[in-house]
C-alpha cells in the first residue's frame, strides 16, 4: 500500500488520537470521528491513507465538558490549542500532528433565522482568517475573503472569536443540527438531531474508535454516493502539511 511519505505523522495522528479518546471515553463524553475520519474508519479502517489530520465531532456538553478537563487529563506530549482558529485542536507538543474538535449546535428551522447565523458565522470565519490562502477559493469568494479579512483586521482577536463562540450557540429548539465551528461547506450540512446519539465502536488502525450508527447516511450526505470509491491518484494528497 502506498503511505504518501506520512507514516511519521500518522504515528503521531493516532497517538494523539489515542490520548484525546482515552481522556473522552474516562469521562463518559459522546463523540464521533467525522469528516475524512469517518471515512477512514468506514472505507479503511484506519486513517485514510492520503490524510494529515484526524477529524472529531463532539455534543455541545461534551464539547465543553472536555474543554474543561483535558487540559488536566491529558498526558504530557499532548496540549489543548485554541489560540491559532476558532477550531479548537489537540496537537502533540512539538510536532506537526493534530486532532480538530468539531462542535455540534442548533441549525435553526426558519429560512431566514438559519441564512442569518450562517452568514454570521462565514463572515467572522474570513474575519478570523490570519493567512487567507486565496488560490484555495474561486475568484468570487476571493474577493469576499478579502473583503472579510480587511474588516477583521479592524478588531481584536479576541473580541471576534467570542463573538463566534456566541453564535455558534444560538438556534434555539431545532430538530436539526450542524457542525458549527466547521468549514464553509460544512457550516451549512443539516444533521438530524438523533444522528450522534448512541455512536458505536469501529475498528481504526490499531485503535477504536466511535461512529455514527448510520454512518452511510453522514458520509453520502458530505461527500455523495460514491464515497466508498477513492479519488483519482492525482488528488490523492495531504491537505494540510502544505500550508
Amino acid at each position: 500500500m502506498t503511505t504518501y511519505g506520512l507514516e511519521a505523522i500518522q504515528a503521531d495522528l493516532y497517538a494523539v488520537l489515542a490520548d484525546v479518546v482515552r481522556v473522552l471515553e474516562a469521562h463518559e463524553l459522546p463523540y464521533s470521528a467525522i469528516c475524512g475520519t469517518l471515512l477512514g474508519a468506514v472505507r479503511h479502517q484506519a486513517i485514510i491513507p492520503w490524510d494529515d489530520d484526524v477529524d472529531l465531532v463532539l455534543p455541545r456538553e461534551s464539547f465543553d465538558r472536555l474543554m474543561e478537563v483535558y487540559p488536566q487529563a491529558c498526558e504530557e506530549s499532548f496540549k489543548l490549542d485554541v489560540s491559532d482558529t476558532w477550531v479548537p485542536r489537540v496537537r502533540k507538543v512539538g510536532g506537526a500532528a493534530f486532532v480538530d474538535l468539531f462542535v455540534l449546535d442548533p441549525l435553526p428551522v426558519g429560512r431566514v433565522a438559519r441564512a442569518w447565523k450562517l452568514f454570521r458565522l462565514k463572515t467572522l470565519q474570513g474575519m478570523l482568517k490570519r493567512c487567507p490562502e486565496y488560490h484555495r477559493f474561486p475568484l468570487a469568494k476571493r474577493v469576499l475573503l478579502w473583503a472579510t479579512h480587511m474588516m477583521g483586521m479592524l478588531f481584536p482577536w479576541e473580541t471576534k472569536l467570542s463573538a463566534y463562540r456566541r453564535i455558534a450557540r444560538t438556534g434555539g429548539q431545532s430538530p436539526w443540527l450542524h457542525m458549527s465551528n466547521g468549514a464553509y461547506s460544512l457550516l451549512s450540512v443539516p444533521l438530524e438531531k438523533g444522528t450522534f446519539q448512541e455512536p458505536i465502536p469501529a475498528p481504526f488502525g490499531q485503535l477504536t474508535v466511535r461512529i455514527p450508527r448510520e454512518a452511510e447516511l453522514v458520509l453520502t450526505k458530505l461527500y455523495g454516493k460514491d464515497y466508498m470509491t477513492p479519488p483519482p491518484e492525482h488528488e490523492r494528497r495531504p491537505l494540510h502539511l502544505d500550508r
